[in-house]
């Protein structure tokens, strides 16, 4: 049978190719997504038993995801029931220091962290050990390093184990080394004990440094947990209402958690890539449909010399899961090479040096179904007795009712990928027209520079040398300083600079103080960043150690309205003793710092300076080529201090659309692929329909149709076969509405615009499609089609 069917096949060369790289394509762009999809979603993380993982956050009414106080992390371990083990690290934001010793100092990203981090995630060092539970309990310095560290810093010395390196002006002991597929968290270059954390952050509820994971014990699920921490959250809030009242809990999957930014996105495409695929059988089912039709002679002979039925359809699902397989393997092999593209958007823990074995398996199975799948219409055709010749006066006789079924869900197909892909593309613009609040243009940001100094000192050496010799730089308009760049914020990292405030004169419920984020830095910061002043002034030096700030309009707009927020004061410091009263000189434009998409959040700026600060540097000209004098000028105040990164702040606007353009670029991929399969398939439906009627037409013309009309009556049957799926389409957009509408920006995922454009694109095809089979009917000769009948 595999012999006749690879015969058979041979004998058809243009029919075989066309079927094998329609399926190839479809199954190639299948493949890689899938590779990417395992690659990211499903493969399990490199821990001990990951689906045990769960991390566990607070909420809060102005904040959807918060870390936890160290006392309410110390009364979860003692008092939780789900968890085997409950361990946690600081967040990202904090313990940024230069490393000093070997090569140029550089910074890094320590993470506190407890002893039994390591032993819940199921880490084993590379060399060394993790710190004990009496190094952590006597505040031993002591730290492990990640690989990465360990091999570019210290040339993967493997006697770096019981040395000393120089981190802030500390000595730690360095026990171990991390493997960098199991860092955790991923960020970090070198882990120290928790128990170092400052005394304050460690006895109060007022601060939120930890990110806290846990083992689930066995037969505890993750909605289980959330039910516990839920109600110790609530124990919580009326033990402590001050700082706990409006706390919240949940607990969520690790493996879950790692994806969610990427998540939407990837499921997206593959849902748009799946509808490829299925457009791509529908065009291969017409095909062999068709070729039944042409091969009715020999089923007619076959069953008549004793062939049966069942032996008939063996032969043709054998053709048609061959061609499948063939442009399985074809597409496996394309898919292996775009595959590398993920690289830039998955974690970095992910190995993309090739397909894993689950996606060869899944590759080989989807184009097994595949086979089957478009060849059981013409096993179906051949059952009913459809192949014969087909005669009639219209399309609609020549065509099976399957045929117009395949044609509608096609079309149906189509349409809804390309309104979504219209969809993202009108949201892409939308937020590329979004005034962001700022001007990123000539500004280059110097992120995360340790000043290597605290207090008074760090203020004047920010002042008075660095910013100084920065501002002498030739083509340097401006130099300003601050605590967080707009867009650079991470989903961990919101809760980091947010503070609670009160406004004078009006009383809040305990723990029920609004949240703004807080900003400080130098007081050229707005000027720097072509920020408008809304009303009242600027801060200037003879604020810097008085109780002044200036606030954005969003807070101005929810606390003031009218316009009277100038001279009102706010209550800093509302969970500690004795508060303070911060008078509003001015109110600012609001800036969308955390996202293009998301609304500015109510904000206050101060003049202060702390150890690890954020240069905003406006140039005259091109910022890139500043970036060395810029690295120079710093050197040449203190060589000590570690620039690792000098980028544009328009990289930042960049990379916070990036997700979306992902997506944007995926579905716009496969919505081209399928309205070109559509096309295809319509145009093929058309082509044999005219074969078919060849006397037909002869006949029209000899009573007197002229060219015109036969090629208006073809285009009139395309549109018969498209308007039922453009119905199908505008159900499916419909039904879609609440995945569609995560997506989207100011968008309704009905948006006429979209779905117009979307079908207009379409019907273009579509009657492109039918032109040239339309003009074929109009040129038929009526003596030459009658002789041949």
């Amino acid at each position: 049978m595999i012999r006749f069917a690879i015969r058979s096949l041979r004998r058809k060369p243009v029919f075989t190719a066309a079927a094998v790289l329609t399926i190839a394509l479809a199954l190639g762009a299948n493949t890689a997504l899938f590779g990417v999809i395992y690659a990211i979603l499903i493969q399990p993380l490199p821990f001990r038993d990951p689906g045990k993982l769960v991390r566990i956050w607070n909420t809060h009414p102005a904040l959807s995801q918060l870390q936890l106080t160290v006392p309410d992390f110390v009364d979860i371990r003692a008092r939780a029931k789900s968890f085997d083990q409950v361990a946690a690290h600081t967040l990202s934001a904090m313990n940024t220091g230069t490393l000093l010793g070997k090569g140029e100092p550089e910074i890094v990203h320590a993470a506190m962290a407890t002893n039994n981090l390591f032993s819940t995630m199921g880490i084993e060092p590379l060399t060394g050990r993790a710190f004990s539970s009496e190094e952590e309990r006597e505040k031993q310095r002591v730290a492990l390093l990640s690989e990465n560290l360990w091999r570019h810093k210290f040339g993967a010395d493997p006697s770096i184990v019981g040395k000393q390196i120089h981190f802030s002006a500390e000595s730690f002991t360095v026990v171990g080394v991390i493997p960098q597929r199991q860092a955790f968290p991923e960020w970090a270059d070198l882990w120290i004990p928790l128990s170092l954390i400052e005394p304050q952050l460690a006895n109060r509820r007022k601060f939120h440094p930890l990110e806290v994971v846990a083992r689930l014990k066995p037969g505890v699920t993750s909605e289980d947990a959330q039910f516990e921490m839920q109600a110790i959250a609530r124990q919580a809030a009326q033990a402590y209402p001050e700082t706990n009242g409006t706390l919240g809990a949940f607990v969520i999957p690790l493996a879950r958690e790692a994806t969610r930014d990427i998540r939407p996105a990837l499921l997206l495409a593959w849902g748009a890539v799946a509808l490829v695929l299925l457009i791509a059988c529908a065009n291969l089912a017409h095909l062999f449909m068709a070729r039944m039709l042409e091969r009715r002679q020999e089923v007619a002979i076959r069953t008549a010399l004793g062939a049966r039925t069942a032996h008939l359809l063996g032969q043709i699902l054998m053709e048609s899961v061959l061609v499948a397989l063939l442009g399985g393997a074809i597409g496996t092999a394309l898919g292996a090479w775009s595959i590398q593209f993920a690289r830039h958007f998955g974690p970095s823990r992910v190995d993309w040096n090739g397909i894993d074995a689950p996606v060869w398996l899944f590759a080989l199975a989807l184009s097994v179904i595949c086979g089957i799948l478009f060849g059981l219409p013409a096993c179906w055709q051949l059952i009913r007795g459809r192949a014969r010749v087909a005669t009639g006066r219209s399309i609609v006789s020549v065509r099976s009712p399957l045929s117009s079924v395949l044609i509608a869900a096609e079309v149906a197909m189509a349409l809804l990928v390309l309104t979504g892909a219209a969809l993202l593309t009108r949201t892409f613009a939308a937020l590329l027209r979004e005034d962001p609040g700022f001007h990123a243009e000539r500004v280059l940001m110097v992120p995360n520079l340790p000043l290597r100094e605290d207090g008074s000192k760090a203020e004047e050496f920010l002042e008075t040398q660095l910013m100084t010799a920065l501002r002498k730089v030739p083509g340097v308009a401006g130099v300003a300083a601050i605590n967080s760049a707009p867009l650079t914020l991470g989903a961990t990292d919101h809760s980091r600079f947010a503070t609670r405030f009160g406004v004078e004169g009006r009383t809040f419920d305990p723990g029920s103080y609004p949240v703004a984020q807080n900003r400080w830095g130098s007081p050229d910061f707005f000027q720097v960043l072509g920020i408008p002043l809304k009303s009242g002034r600027w801060l200037n030096e003879s604020d810097r150690n008085a109780p002044r700030i200036v606030i954005n309009d969003a807070l101005a707009r929810r606390f003031f309205p009218g316009g009277a927020a100038v001279g009102k004061r706010l209550a800093l410091g509302v969970m500690d003793p004795q508060q303070q009263l911060f008078e509003i000189v001015g109110v600012a434009r609001d800036i969308r710092e955390l996202g293009l998409d998301q609304e500015a959040e109510p904000t206050l700026y101060s003049l202060s300076t702390s150890p690890t600060v954020t240069l905003l540097i406006r140039t005259s000209a091109e910022p890139a080529q500043f970036a060395t004098a810029i690295r120079d000028a710093i050197r040449s105040v203190d060589p000590a201090i570690p620039v690792t990164a000098i980028r544009p702040l328009e990289q930042n606007v960049h990379e916070s659309l990036e997700k979306r353009r992902f997506a944007l670029t995926l579905v716009g991929i496969f919505g081209g692929i399928a309205a070109l399969l559509t096309a295809a398939g319509i145009f093929g439906l058309l082509a044999y329909s005219v074969n078919a009627r060849v006397r037909e037409f002869g006949v029209r013309a000899a009573v007197g149709a002229t060219s015109g009309e036969l090629v208006g009556m073809i285009l009139r049957e395309a549109a018969l076969l498209t308007v039922p799926g453009f119905i199908m389409g505008l159900v499916l957009v419909a039904a879609l509405y609440k995945v569609l509408k995560g997506f989207l920006y100011q968008l309704s995922p009905v948006d006429p615009i979209s779905i117009l454009s979307a079908a207009l694109f379409l019907t273009t095809l579509t009657i492109a499609a039918a032109w040239v089979p339309a003009r074929r009917a109009a040129s038929v000769d009526p003596a030459s089609a009658l002789r041949a009948e």
